[in-house]
Order: structure tokens, then C-alpha cells, then sequence
């Protein structure tokens, strides 16, 4: 303890002793003149004794051992650069002969930082000295990383160890330095082992353009030339017909007249104003499909129909930010200071984070209920038959197209203009693409490849679920409407049989009650065997097919008696309502703290807890939002009601999928750049940071809504109209 309490005191003393004595240590050096400017203290620095007793000893010592070891000169590559590294090492051990260079990339170098009896053990350089130094030797150095599991005393962690090598050395340079490594630890196993396997080492940064990268900018420059001439079309448009242009082109502006007319209906000019016109020629309606101001009256509008579910705008909302949250943590924690990860994770209220599983179970709900509803109408209006070509035509094309244009960005674009400490997961996910984009498109990627979690688009099994589950909706819905017992009787046991799959996967495989509680953790075995699997994730969209149907058949009922009952027994009624579904609630989300409690001591939930909670949670989470929205939709929802009806939730709702698709890589982009370690303390830096993302991931949204998904949307309607 007393060590814990001292160690930041002890380092800032370090320091500004170090500050302190500059003056008095440091000389002018003759080569100091190829240093860069970003570097204004000399190389004699080095020869400061805290200096050379906390690093430059430790070089030496390496030097004695390691100098003449054959096992670093495997092969002509590993002799180039070990051989360059050695000859740093002895310039900087050998002070009097210190080159500018070499004391610049022992500066550059990750070094014990402070805070590592508590967990920190990101050993992070300086990213930028290091590129300043290439630049100025003309690319003889670049950044590169090394990481590595150890076990201190039976505990696990991460090292990882940013580093400046020389421009020869290349991944495969560092195969016989992983024996080296382990075979120096000349320590006692039991209280300190690394594990050989997991030493990974990367220098090579560089990514070429592949055939993959000249598609993706040829589809966002055909993009981007479609919204610019649909954007001036109109215009250019009218003022030619203002010059007394042929009769087509009058068409066109008295169309445009009536649609932009001051004294139109305001309900009635968002719709006419988010669809081509039926003047226009069949060239211009497909490029004002592209006009920015179709797309944005479209985003922007606030008129409502009769029938609308209004309540269900501000849960897709919610649910959105709740999952970008999640995402911010869940994606930081990978360069994150984890000496402060017990004192976070202890708090009930975190459970908000690591616990945010629920946010996706909401969509999957929210789209069971609305195709079930919007279903039964469509069956309802055409006497039992419903387009079968057009359902399913319709959900691919609206999905895929934004959906297409995000896997080429992150597949072949980012790793391109992206640089920085931590890109090998920006670098990972753009190979995932380059292998698996395929199954994106077929909406297979949560079952292929089986045996192993290689995903294009991290948060993309999702939309694999959902798609799947659009696909056989059909079915249930149908018997709904024809035979409701035999309907009810198939959603019911195909409900039932999810739930008992899942306890049952987690009772033999021993899983935890989610992955975040999982001992297997490490290897993405629950996530691969039940997290996105389809047979376990059905359970909320099952029930929203059934709140649906019910919601269809019985909403009028439900709204006459609850306008029966008295003022008072109304509101004790509504208030019992909310009470019960929001403790349930908060038991799915908030129950597993006690849980995360036994994670911290290293003691995971037990067997009959875990195979509880997986049964339960997914189901009891819809059922309790299911009656939440037949309480707003019959007048008892009171304020609660009011709030998630709010119309600017309507605008931002439109939004959410466009969010859903980018703020993976947003996240990913703003982790892999950094050049200090994720604080997860204290909250407001960790709020300014959720803040920023979520605000930039809606920023983008709107750009990915008006350029592609609501232009296909306008081109929809236009086809289906011709």
C-alpha cells in the first residue's frame, strides 16, 4: 500500500530532478544539428546518472548477454536489423561516441511508466519522435509494437511495448528474439512467466492500395458526382425554363412550384418534397432522387401520420446511444490504463457499460414488433396475401446499400489514411473485409467461418440476426393472421426452444451468463458458440412478432377500457405497470453486479447463476418493453410517454441504422491514433470522449443517410411507382 501510495510521487520528484538539472548536465553535441525540432535537449542527457541508471545499465546488461547470441541472426534480414539496433545500443552505451540518432531513438522508446503495481502496463513511446526521426534520416527508423501475456503471481495481463526499430526489420525479424526473450527471464516461474506464443510483434505499417481500394473510391466518386448533379439538377432547372426553355422543362418548374409552394399544406410538403416528381423527365427524376434538398426535407421533417407509433422513435434512439456507449468502453479497454479498472468496474452504476447486451435485444424487439404489425396491416388490405418479392426485395436493398458502402471504407480505405500506436485493429478489421465481405452480403457472417470469430464490420452480426429473422417472420406472422392458435402454438415452442438451447449451451460448456462474465473469454468461445447465434438470439424478436399481433388486434380494446376506468384507478394501474417492468429491467441490466464483484476477485458467477440469467434476461427484457409500449400507446404512459414522443426523436430516429453502421470504425479510428493510454477516470473525460464520438458518429450518419440511404429509398418508391 505504501508502495502504491508513493509511486506517483516518487516519478514526479524523478522528473523534475531530471528538468532541474538539464542545465548543468547538458552539452552541445556536434551531430546535434540532425536532430528535429520537435527535439530541443542534447543527446548528453543520457549521461545523466538517473538516466543511465534506470535505462542506459539495463541496455548494457542486454549488450553482455546478447551481443554474440547466433539465435539473432537467424537469417540475412534478422543479421541487417539486429545488427542496427546493436550498434545503437552501443552508441548509447558507449556515451562519449553518442550519435544524435541513438539517443533519438532511446527517447522514442516505451518505458516503465508509472502506476504498474496497479495494472498499467502499456509501455507506450513517443509515436511522433519516432516518425520526426524517419523523416529526418530519410526513413531509416519506423514506429513498431510489441505485445505479450504475462502471469505475475497466477495473474494475468498485457504488456505492450511501443518501440523505434530500424526501417529492415520486419515482423518475422522477431521469431528467435520470442526465445530470447522468454530464456532471459531468469526468474522464479511461479511468480513471473510470459507466454511464448503470445509475443506479436508489428513494424509494417505501410498498407498498399489493392484492386479492393480503387473500387471503393470509384463508388464514393460515382456517389459523390450523383448527389452533386441531382443537388443542381432543380436549379439548373428552372433557371432555364425562366429563360423560356421548351415545354418539358416548364413541367419541370411548374412541378417544382408545387412542391416548394409557400402556401402547400406543411404535412403534406415533406412527402411531396422527399419524392421525384411525376413531371419531370425519366433522366431527371432518377438524378433528383440524389438532390440534397429531397434528402434533408426527408430527414428533417416532423410530420406524423395517424397510426404512428411514436413512442418507439425515442426508444431507437436510447437504445442507440446505449450501444455506443457500450462500444466506447468495450473498444477502449484494449489501450486502456487498467489501474483504475477495479475502482471503475465496482461501481453499480457501470453496469450500464459492461452490461449494455440489453440495447441490441431492443432492436431485435423493436423490428419483430414493426414488421409484425406493419405485416398483419399489409395482410389485412390484401385479403391474407402480401408481396413476397417486394418484402424481401426491399429489406435487402435498404439494408445494403449504406451497408455496402461502409465494408468498403473500413475493408480497404481506412488503413490507408489511418496511422497511428494501435491500428492493428483498424489493420485486422480491413483484412476480416477483405476475407469475408462476401458473407456481409449474403447476411451469413454471425455462421461463417464457424470455428472461428473473423468478422468484417465487428458490430455487424447484428444485422445478420435481424436479416435472418426477416426471413422466416413471415411464417409466424402468416399463421397469426390465418390460424391464431396454430401460430401462437409455433412462436410460442419455437420461443421456448431458444430459451432451453441457450441454458443448456451455457450449462455444459460452462459459459458465464454473458461474454463480458465468460472464463473463456480470451478465446471468443461464448461469443462464437451463442453470443451471435441465431437460434439464441431469437427470444426478444419472437415477442415482438407476438406484442406485434397483439398490438394489431386488440389495440383498439385495450385503448376503450383503459378510457373506462376512473382517473385514479388509471393511475394506479399505469404506476403498477411501470413499477414492475422497470424492476425487471433493472434486475437484466443492474443483477449481474454482484457478479462483476466475484469477476474482480478472479471468481466467476456459478453455474446455476450463469444458466439462469442466459434463459431469462433476453426474454424478460422484451416482454417488459412490450407492455411499456401498449402502456404509452393506451394512455398510460404518462410523462414517460411524452418524453420518448418528443418529434426530435423522429429526426434522430431516422438516423440510427447510418449510426449503427459507422460508429464502430469511428471509435476504432479514435482508439488506434492515440498516443497516451484510454483513462477510464475520472468521468468527465471518459463523458467528453463518449460525447464526441456519439456526436461524430450522428455527423457522419446524416452525410451516409442523404447521399445513399435515403436516395435509394426516393429511387425505391420511383420504381415501384413506374
Amino acid at each position: 500500500r505504501i508502495q502504491i501510495l508513493f509511486e506517483p510521487m516518487r516519478c514526479f520528484l524523478i522528473r523534475l530532478i531530471l528538468l532541474i538539472s538539464l542545465q548543468v548536465f547538458a552539452r552541445a553535441e556536434h551531430s546535434y544539428a540532425y536532430l528535429p525540432q520537435s527535439l530541443p535537449l542534447k543527446p548528453s542527457l543520457f549521461k545523466h546518472p538517473l538516466y543511465t541508471h534506470s535505462f542506459v545499465d539495463p541496455v548494457r546488461s542486454f549488450l553482455e548477454r546478447y551481443e554474440n547470441d547466433t539465435r539473432l541472426y537467424s537469417d540475412d534480414d534478422s543479421k541487417i536489423c539486429t545488427g542496427k539496433v546493436m550498434k545503437l545500443a552501443e552508441s548509447l552505451v558507449h556515451s562519449n561516441n553518442m550519435t544524435a540518432e541513438a539517443a533519438s531513438f532511446f527517447d522514442s522508446l516505451g518505458k516503465p511508466p508509472s502506476g504498474i503495481l496497479r495494472g498499467n502496463l502499456l509501455l507506450l513511446g513517443s509515436y511522433d519522435s519516432c516518425l520526426n526521426l524517419n523523416q529526418v534520416t530519410h526513413g531509416y527508423f519506423k514506429p513498431c509494437k510489441i505485445s505479450a501475456k504475462i502471469t505475475i503471481e497466477g495473474t494475468s495481463a498485457a504488456v505492450v511495448w511501443t518501440t523505434c526499430f530500424p526501417k529492415e526489420c520486419r515482423d518475422g525479424n522477431f521469431t528467435k528474439l520470442k526465445r530470447v526473450i522468454v530464456d532471459g527471464l531468469n526468474v522464479d516461474k511461479r511468480l513471473f512467466s510470459i507466454d511464448e506464443k503470445s509475443i506479436i510483434t508489428r513494424c509494417d505499417i505501410s498498407a498498399p492500395y489493392s484492386a479492393g481500394s480503387y473500387i471503393a473510391l470509384v463508388v464514393i466518386a460515382t456517389i459523390l458526382l450523383l448527389v452533386t448533379i441531382g443537388s443542381l439538377w432543380e436549379p439548373v432547372s428552372i433557371l432555364i425554363a425562366s429563360f423560356g426553355a421548351d415545354s418539358e422543362m416548364n413541367k419541370v418548374l411548374v412541378n417544382c412550384e408545387e412542391n416548394h409552394g409557400i402556401q402547400e399544406d406543411p404535412s403534406r410538403l415533406s412527402e411531396q418534397t422527399s419524392k421525384p416528381s411525376e413531371h419531370t423527365s425519366a433522366l431527371g427524376q432518377f438524378f433528383t432522387c440524389f438532390s440534397v434538398q429531397r434528402t434533408f426535407a426527408g430527414l428533417f421533417s416532423t410530420a406524423t401520420k395517424s397510426g404512428q407509433i411514436l413512442c418507439l422513435n425515442g426508444i431507437r434512439v436510447l437504445s442507440i446511444n446505449w450501444v455506443v456507449l457500450g462500444h466506447v468502453y468495450f473498444i477502449g479497454i484494449n489501450v486502456g490504463d487498467l489501474s483504475v479498472y477495479r475502482q471503475v468496474y465496482s461501481r453499480m452504476s457501470t453496469s450500464l457499460i459492461y452490461n449494455a447486451f440489453p440495447a441490441v435485444d431492443t432492436f431485435l424487439f423493436l423490428s419483430g414488433f414493426l414488421v409484425s404489425y406493419l405485416l398483419l396491416k399489409e395482410l389485412a388490405r390484401r385479403d391474407g396475401s402480401f408481396n413476397v418479392i417486394a418484402y424481401y426485395v426491399h429489406r435487402y436493398l435498404r439494408l445494403t446499400a449504406p451497408y455496402l458502402v461502409v465494408i468498403l471504407i473500413q475493408g480497404f480505405l481506412v488503413n490507408l489514411f489511418i496511422d497511428g500506436p494501435f491500428t492493428e485493429m483498424i489493420e485486422i478489421g480491413s483484412r476480416m473485409c477483405k476475407k469475408w465481405w462476401w458473407t456481409n452480403l449474403l447476411y451469413i457472417n454471425n455462421l461463417v467461418p464457424w470455428s472461428k470469430v473473423e468478422m468484417c464490420v465487428g458490430q455487424s452480426w447484428y444485422l445478420s440476426n435481424d436479416m435472418q429473422f426477416f426471413i422466416l417472420a413471415p411464417l409466424f406472422i402468416v399463421l397469426l393472421y390465418r390460424n391464431t392458435a396454430l401460430g401462437l402454438l409455433v412462436t410460442c415452442l419455437t420461443w421456448v426452444a431458444s430459451v432451453i438451447s441457450a441454458g443448456a449451451l451455457t450449462y455444459v460448456d460452462d459459459f458465464g451468463p454473458t461474454p463480458v462474465f465468460d472464463g473463456k473469454v480470451a478465446n471468443m468461445t461464448q461469443f462464437r458458440l451463442m453470443y451471435d447465434k441465431p437460434w439464441i438470439r431469437i427470444p426478444p424478436y419472437l415477442i415482438g412478432i407476438l406484442g406485434g399481433w397483439i398490438f394489431y388486434k386488440y389495440r383498439n380494446t385495450m385503448v376503450i377500457v383503459v378510457q373506462r376506468l376512473s382517473l385514479m384507478k388509471r393511475l394506479i394501474f399505469g404506476s403498477c405497470i411501470w413499477i414492475i417492468t422497470c424492476a425487471i429491467q433493472y434486475g437484466v441490466v443492474f443483477g449481474l453486479h454482484h457478479d462483476m464483484m466475484k469477476k474482480l476477485d478472479l471468481t466467476l458467477p456459478t453455474k446455476a447463476e450463469s444458466v439462469l440469467y442466459e434463459t431469462l434476461s433476453r426474454s424478460c427484457w422484451g416482454l417488459a418493453l412490450v407492455i411499456q409500449i401498449i402502456a404509452c400507446e393506451t394512455k398510460l404512459g404518462g410523462i414517460i410517454n411524452t418524453v420518448l414522443s418528443w418529434k426530435v426523436w423522429l429526426v434522430l430516429s431516422r438516423l440510427t441504422f447510418a449510426v449503427y453502421l459507422v460508429h464502430y470504425i469511428l471509435i476504432q479510428v479514435l482508439v488506434s491514433q492515440l498516443r497516451h493510454p484510454f483513462y477510464f477516470a475520472p468521468d468527465y473525460e471518459v463523458a467528453i470522449i463518449y460525447l464526441g464520438c456519439l456526436s461524430m458518429s450522428y455527423a457522419v450518419a446524416v452525410v451516409l443517410y442523404t447521399f445513399v440511404e435515403q436516395p435509394l429509398g426516393l429511387l425505391e418508391r420511383l420504381t415501384y411507382r413506374k
